[in-house]
């Protein structure tokens, strides 16, 4: 299950990236800088999610 939160945290960050780099007409960039967000966001999130067990 924390794989699955990871990725889905990943790829929330990547997508919202997406979403403002191609409103300004730079889709890659915006990727790749969610990219570069969300990965210590992912892990942060899964670290708070499960820092209990």
């Amino acid at each position: 299950m924390a794989g699955f939160t990871l990725l889905a945290a990943l790829l929330a960050c990547v997508g919202i990236g997406l979403g403002i780099g191609w409103a300004t007409g730079t889709p890659a960039v915006g990727a790749a800088v969610g990219a570069v967000i969300g990965i210590p966001a992912s892990f942060y999130i899964v670290y708070r999610t499960y820092r209990d067990l």
